[in-house]
């Protein structure tokens, strides 16, 4: 509204009061529509404009093409067949030079009857809060009414001492009734002043008497449109009186738009710079405190960090210690646990239940299966020695972490995050026991020996280990039991062999020549004969017989079975060899995986550390920077305390000027 470069004057009625008459009589000419009954569809705004008269035009809302003027008296008639909402604007653009109200930039408003509509709020809003001067034209023969006085209530509620002139249009009226006629003006200006002094209170009852006028806008119009127009008798007086009413009109029109404008914004910029050094002097106290509230809060907060910092290299080094605390008590308890199961390595071999072939590949196939089983039943019986200790171990370590970081960590939204990290419940530990590769070497020997062979002698005299890997090592320690477990067994054996067909016998028989052969059995021969001449044939036979019959017996005890214990003594002595190598590697490998399984739960929490370390660089930038703006806070202050002083004398200037002494300024020529 300040920037307005334009002085608006709107004119409000009932319906066929005269308004629009009342506007064509000041432009000296017949441009809004009039007529008898609502005339007046929507707002008329007249403005002044550089274009002739022919080419005078006028807009409508929504359309940018220009309409001519003659066109105006349909479309903006209430009586057109195009209606146009009662609230829309349509602006009419006429020749500055007809008219020297719209020279001086001076805007004409019609507006449709005030009981046409009752969103009159929606009107005030849109067309009354920039006006500088109201008019209100009543009808003469009438009074004012309650709608018409309603509507200047609300106006007054949104403007500070609106400028309000009250037109009695028709007064031409009283012209046939002329013995009343001072009576009903009394009456009227009686009214009149009650409603501008007493209700509105926008001027006093000597000013009332500029805002009251008498008129008839047909004769004026009819008498500046045309030459000799035939008027009844007083025409002259009502015709003084709307000059009267133009000249006041002008007056006010260029001294008061600016107190209607300006007076209650100047009093509120005088009121707010009288005040404005106490609230920057406030301002300036305040920003002091809240400087050295966060200089104090600042240093506050770097000792924190620089305690978190400390805190967190020991938390870190009690970490390092503790993993490797656990660590070792893990690899410790693997090494105890893994050479005990080694030790009764043969046990296990034992309840290893697969049918059992001399075969060469079935016993390939026997000896992978029986990798897979000795693997799979170490694995099963570490987990199930060791699991459930190393869980808790591990658990109260991660609960430990947890604790020692809800220490440092300070946001609530983070304690909740941290202290809902639980454990992966599905870890445990790999125990790497690879029996396939340890064990790929193994080769058994369970072809026949006999254990009082002259080899086997040698090796028995000689403590050659490797004498475990034949049969002399099978009956030298348990021929009894053997005897006595299997005699049902031998039995069965010797009648098969009674049994046997011609092949089999064929077989022994060159089994018997073989052992003859044989360099050790001719070297046995060669002792004997020398026994036999110095002991005797007799001797010798017997001893030979009993020989013979030790020979037959452990060759009739070979069966498959005998194979299989002789097989599985064979490979338990050697898996045994074999996973007493591996048994520190594999203790490493587990504490390894639970150091892994630490140092990730770890991290985790970390990350919420770190996180709380950020929300504290965050914070002291934050601070800082605060404190920096609020040093160039407290310099400003200084200036604009200043500026506030000058202010208030700047308004008080310009109401004194402009407000108060302007009233007395010549209107515009």
């Amino acid at each position: 509204m300040i920037s307005r470069d334009r002085m608006k004057c709107v004119f409000f009625g009932r319906t066929s009061n005269g308004k629009s008459s009342t506007i064509n009589a000041m432009l000296h000419q017949k441009i809004l529509p009039i007529g008898i009954g609502h005339t007046t569809n929507c707002f008329l705004q007249v403005e002044g404009s550089d274009l002739s008269e022919h080419d005078a035009c006028f807009y409508i809302p929504g359309c940018d093409q220009p309409k001519k003027i003659k066109n105006l008296l349909n479309l903006g008639s209430a009586l057109s067949k195009e209606k146009l909402d009662s609230s829309c604007l349509v602006r009419v653009l006429w020749p500055k030079e007809k008219c020297r109200l719209l020279k001086e930039d001076v805007v004409l408003v019609d507006s449709p009857g005030i009981d046409v509509s009752i969103d009159l709020d929606a009107w005030i809003d849109q067309n009354c809060l920039d006006a500088d001067v109201f008019v209100l034209v009543v009808n003469a023969e009438s009074t004012l009414t309650k709608t018409e006085k309603d509507f200047f209530h609300k106006v007054s509620e949104k403007l500070t001492q609106p400028n309000i002139f009250i037109l009695n249009n028709r007064w031409d009226a009283t012209a046939y009734e002329p013995e009343t006629a001072e009576i009903v003006r009394d009456q009227h200006i009686e009214r009149d002043k009650e409603f501008l002094c007493n209700e509105l209170k926008v001027c006093d009852k000597n000013q009332a008497n500029s805002r009251i006028y008498f008129v008839s806008a047909r004769e004026v119009l009819l008498t500046r449109t045309q030459s000799n127009p035939q008027l009844p008798p007083g025409y002259q007086n009502r015709l003084l009186q709307f000059e009267w009413f133009e000249e006041e009109f002008e007056k006010c029109i260029s001294m008061s738009a600016v107190k209607t404008k300006f007076d209650q914004p100047a009093q509120r910029g005088k009121q707010m710079a009288s005040t404005l050094s106490t609230t920057l002097e406030n301002c300036h106290q305040r920003a002091i405190q809240k400087k050295t509230l966060f200089e104090n809060n600042l240093k506050n907060l770097i000792k924190k960090i620089q305690q978190t910092e400390q805190k967190l290299q020991d938390f870190t080094q009690d970490m390092k210690d503790k993993i490797h605390d656990v660590m070792e008590d893990v690899e410790k308890n693997i090494i105890l646990i893994l050479n005990e199961e080694i030790k009764r390595i043969h046990i296990l071999i034992d309840e290893y239940e697969k049918p059992f072939h001399p075969d060469e590949e079935q016993l390939n196939w026997y000896k992978k299966e029986l990798h897979e089983f000795v693997e799979r039943k170490l694995r099963n019986k570490l987990s199930n020695r060791l699991n459930s200790a190393l869980i808790n171990s591990l658990n109260l370590t991660q609960e430990h972490i947890r604790k020692q970081v809800l220490e440092l960590v300070e946001s609530e939204e983070n304690r909740k995050q941290v202290a809902n990290i639980m454990p992966r419940e599905d870890f445990f530990i790999n125990y790497r026991i690879d029996c396939s590769n340890l064990c790929a070497d193994f080769k058994e020997d369970i072809s026949f020996h006999f254990s009082l062979g002259f080899t086997a002698l040698m090796r028995r005299f000689s403590g050659n280990s490797e004498l475990k890997n034949g049969t002399s090592h099978f009956f030298a320690n348990s021929a009894m039991n053997i005897f006595k477990s299997d005699q049902t067994q031998t039995q069965s054996n010797l009648n098969t062999f009674q049994n046997n067909n011609h092949s089999d016998h064929l077989l022994i028989l060159l089994q018997g020549f073989n052992l003859i052969a044989n360099k050790s059995n001719v070297m046995l021969l060669a002792i004997g004969g020398i026994v036999w001449r110095g002991l005797g044939w007799k001797i010798l036979a017997v001893t030979g017989g009993l020989y013979a019959l030790c020979y037959l017996y452990e060759r009739l005890m070979w069966t498959r079975k005998t194979q299989e214990r002789v097989f599985k003594q064979q490979y338990a002595d050697y898996a045994s060899s074999k996973l007493k190598l591996i048994v520190g590697l594999t203790g490493q490998n587990a504490a390894s995986q639970v150091q892994q399984e630490l140092k990730m739960y770890l991290t985790q929490m970390f990350r919420y550390i770190d996180i709380t370390k950020e929300d504290y660089f965050k914070e002291q930038k934050r601070y800082e920077s605060d404190i920096k703006l609020l040093n160039q806070v407290l310099e400003e202050s200084k200036l604009l305390k200043n500026k506030g002083r000058y202010l208030f004398n700047d308004f008080d200037k310009f109401i004194q000027e402009y407000l108060i002494i302007g009233e007395n300024k010549q209107p515009i020529s």
